[in-house]
Formats: C-alpha cells, sequence, structure tokens
C-alpha cells in the first residue's frame, strides 16, 4: 500500500510535468493508460496464461473500469489547475463519497457517528477551499467529481477482489481506461515532444504499478487497516511538488487534509467494525445450523413396533369334524339353540335330514370354542 501511495503521488506530478509540454490532459490519459497496457500484457501471459483474459463477471469488470476511467479523466483534467497539495488534500473525501454512496446505492444503515465523520470531513475539505476567502474554480469541483467516482471505485474494488484474480482486473482496468480516454484524445491531439513522451512513458510505469501493488493489498488485507497508510500520499506530493515543480504548501491545506483525512479513516475503522460484526452473526449462524444438523444425522431413527402376535388357526380336520358334531348334538337336543338359541321343531327336522343326507353345515362367522 505504501507503494502503491508513491506512485499515485508522484502520477500527478509527472501529468503536470507532462501537461507544461503542450499536451492535453486527455492526451496524457490514453497514452498513460496504453503504455501501462503494454507493461502488464505480456507479463501477465507468462504469470498466468491466457486464462487471465476470461473473466467471471464482464459486467463489473466494465462497471470498475467506467468509473475509474471518468475519475482518472476529471483529475487529469483538475491537474494543471491547481496547486498538487490542494489537489491531493481534497482527494482524501473518497472514503467519504464511499459512504455516502454504500448508503444510497447499497442502503446501509447510516449512524449518526458515520454522519458526523462525513461532516468533519467536509469541513475539513472546505477549509483547504476556503470557499470566501478565495477563488474557486472549476478545477475544485472536477477533484470533487473524481473522488465522488474514485469512492465509488472502491465499493467495486473490494467486491471484484474476492471474484477475480489480480492480472484479470489489471489488463481490463487498463483497457477500459485507455478506451476512455480514446476518443476525446483525437479532437485534443498534439504532436508530443521527446520530453512529453518521456513523461507519459513514466506515467504508463506509475500507473501499472500503482494499481497493481493497490489491488494487490486490497487482496491481502481489510481496507480499514490499509486507509492510515493512504496518508502518505501527502507529504510525498507536498515534497515532490516542492521539488520538481517548486510549489509549496500553507498552514490552511495542511490542516485540511489533516482533517478529511482523520475522518476518513475513522469511517474506514467503522465500516470494518460493523463487517466484521455482521460476519460474526453470520458465522454463529452458520454453526448453529451444522450442529442442529449434525445432531439430528447421529440420532438413532425411531424403530418401527413389532406387530401384534396373531392367535394361530388349527386346520386339524379330526378335531374340526368333532366340533362340528358337538354343535350339531347341542342343535340336535330338544329345547336347545345352540349358538342360534332356542329353534322351532321344523328346523331340528330338517337339520336331522341334512345329516342323514350327508349335506354339510354352514360355515360359523366365529370358532367353536375349544
Amino acid at each position: 500500500m505504501l507503494g502503491a501511495c508513491s506512485m499515485f503521488a508522484f502520477n500527478s506530478i509527472f501529468v503536470k510535468l507532462a501537461a507544461e509540454t503542450g499536451l492535453h490532459p486527455y492526451q496524457i490519459a490514453f497514452f498513460r493508460n496504453f503504455f501501462a497496457l503494454l507493461i502488464i500484457f505480456p507479463i501477465v501471459m507468462v504469470r498466468t496464461g491466457p486464462t487471465a483474459l476470461v473473466p467471471n463477471r464482464p459486467g463489473l469488470l466494465a462497471l470498475r473500469g467506467g468509473l475509474n476511467g471518468a475519475s482518472m479523466m476529471c483529475w487529469f483534467y483538475a491537474v494543471p489547475l491547481m496547486s498538487i497539495t490542494d489537489l491531493t488534500a481534497i482527494g482524501f473525501t473518497g472514503p467519504i463519497w464511499a459512504t455516502l454512496l454504500a448508503a444510497l446505492i447499497l442502503g446501509e444503515k447510516m449512524r449518526l457517528r458515520r454522519w458526523t465523520a462525513i461532516f468533519v470531513g467536509i469541513l475539513g475539505a472546505l477549509i483547504v477551499v476556503r470557499p470566501g476567502f478565495q477563488e474557486v474554480n472549476s478545477a475544485v469541483y472536477l477533484v470533487l467529481l473524481s473522488s465522488a467516482t474514485w469512492g465509488a471505485t472502491l465499493i467495486v474494488i473490494r467486491r471484484l477482489t474476492s471474484i477475480e484474480h489480480v492480472d484479470t482486473i489489471l489488463v481490463y482496468q487498463a483497457l477500459a481506461m485507455a478506451l476512455i480516454a480514446l476518443g476525446p484524445m483525437l479532437f485534443v491531439w498534439e504532436n508530443p515532444t521527446v520530453e512529453g513522451w518521456t513523461y507519459m512513458g513514466i506515467l504508463g510505469v506509475l500507473a501499472m504499478g500503482a494499481h497493481s501493488l493497490h489491488v494487490r493489498a486490497f487482496k491481502l488485507q481489510e481496507v480499514s487497516a490499509l486507509q492510515p497508510l493512504d496518508f502518505a500520499r501527502f507529504p510525498l506530493s507536498a515534497v515532490g511538488a516542492y521539488f520538481l515543480l517548486d510549489e509549496g504548501m500553507s498552514l490552511w491545506t495542511l490542516l485540511g487534509a489533516s482533517i478529511v483525512f482523520g475522518a476518513g479513516v475513522y469511517i474506514s475503522r467503522r465500516e470494518a467494525q460493523v463487517r466484521k460484526a455482521e460476519q460474526a452473526r453470520e458465522a454463529e449462524m452458520l454453526a448453529a445450523a451444522q450442529a442442529a444438523k449434525a445432531e439430528s444425522e447421529a440420532a438413532p431413527e425411531p424403530q418401527a413396533e413389532p406387530p401384534a402376535p396373531q392367535p394361530a388357526l388349527s386346520f386339524d380336520p379330526a378335531r374340526r369334524r368333532a366340533s362340528r358334531r358337538e354343535a350339531f348334538a347341542a342343535r340336535s337336543r330338544p329345547g336347545a339353540g345352540g349358538l342360534w338359541g332356542p329353534a322351532p321343531a321344523h328346523l331340528y327336522a330338517t337339520a336331522i335330514a341334512e345329516h342323514l343326507a350327508g349335506v354339510r353345515p354352514k360355515r360359523r362367522l366365529t370358532a367353536p370354542a375349544e
């Protein structure tokens, strides 16, 4: 992250040096990304191979390239119009814009402490600009717009680094930003001098190195841990501007930059704490669900009760014939009806005739008593 901040700091300085040779900011922006693409493409092909050119989320990559390209175009246009230290100080409003956009677009909840940090950051930016005490030119609005789009880019980068390979992000970023600057560059073309080509070549190296280190830093660590290191851009920009551009820095700029940076660091750390709490709750819920699933799998399955024993049926022919004879004798006795109760005399006569004729009696619905 420190390496990325150093390269970003000198990026603005060399943009201003290239603009002093007579080149338009759009032309500088195009060749900066064109040279960066020429540098990173063969490295990616050797290191990762053609698989780096197959993205998982091309739409998200295009969104990141578009936001970053818009931020770059506004920034480059503002560089020749104001001092590097003021430019860098106002640029620290990026995390503040990222928080506002996350609330408006993603629906994140905004508590009192976040709103307070945002207003404090805006106050710091106003101290740098000091409207009413000095003339505010269009460059200030361009830098604020650049910071807003950069804040949106930070939101996309957080998601993108968990989906895409670092080399895939770098290749498509350089390609998208070069294509964005190509159209406007054609309308403002100026033949570069040797000095101009040199500065744009250095810008390509700085751009590729800065974005490569920046994306890898986000891949390895949370934003809250990296945000304090971002303040290194301010003293590096001030020192570089003093020696290379002969620019000084006012106490108002230093005070405002410190306030803006402090608000940005607080917001980043607060967002990290909220994210950690949400991740802890999700981990607890997942662990509880896994424990309940394991407990249900370990519990023995309920066994079905054995069927009640059924009385065994006897199929002994001799015993059945004896039972029938006993029942017939009981029914044949006068005044006895057997299982059917008392019967008239003609029924006894009929039963005796059927017995003598060999007619089998009707099947009883219940088994005879043993």
